[in-house]
């Protein structure tokens, strides 16, 4: 249960099925049984259209983006109503505002960093008002600063009432930025705890 404002943790080793849980909840692979519950809504599956529709965002680890286009072009082509340049620079620079960073809307994304461009698909899920947040391994290449700053975003994310799923194998980012944490293991929960209950080591253990 992913509940509004909070960062959800999960962990598990390699082939435990953190990534294609989510993609599950992202539409792009079907389950092969069980129920997804959204805002009380039962489904069988979800298609990354409805999966969109029910506000689930997707933030993988490549983000995906077109880096010859210029960042108000890649965040114009992020799904929903057609925008216009005039209208997606506005609608851009009001999310970064909301979210706490700038981002120069004419520069192509080709000459982004990777935090950048994870900001401007952060950016894009914010402006398509998503409610559930699922980052997968996000802080990989990322610099510790860059880190901090992703963090930032995160906790004012969940301060407005996103609900947010963070995948990651550095157990010690998961307890510094995470309410609770699930715990997978060859495709089935192990347990899920409070951060405040369980350490790094519990939770190697457990995995």
């Amino acid at each position: 249960h992913f509940g509004p404002g909070r960062i959800h943790g999960v962990v598990g080793e390699n082939g435990a099925g953190k990534s294609t849980l989510m993609k599950m909840l992202a539409g792009t692979l079907p389950p092969d049984g069980g129920r997804l519950t959204v805002d009380g809504r039962d489904f069988a599956r979800l298609t990354p259209g409805r999966a969109a529709a029910c506000g689930i965002g997707l933030l993988p680890q490549d983000p995906l983006d077109f880096p010859p286009l210029t960042v108000w072009e890649n965040f114009a082509l992020g799904g929903g109503p057609v925008l216009g340049r005039r209208q997606a620079r506005a609608r851009l620079e009001t999310a970064c505002t909301r979210l706490g960073f700038c981002l120069p809307p004419d520069t192509p994304v080709s000459r982004l960093t990777v935090a950048e461009r994870q900001h401007l698909e952060l950016a894009r899920l914010f402006d398509r008002n998503a409610k559930l947040l699922i980052l997968d391994e996000p802080t990989s290449v990322l610099t510790p600063q860059e880190t901090r700053d992703l963090f930032r975003i995160l906790r004012a994310l969940a301060d407005q009432g996103t609900s947010i799923i963070f995948i990651s194998h550095k157990l010690n980012e998961v307890i510094a930025i995470c309410n609770r944490v699930t715990v997978l293991r060859a495709g089935r929960v192990v347990e899920t705890v409070a951060v405040c209950d369980t350490c790094p080591t519990d939770l190697a253990c457990m995995m």
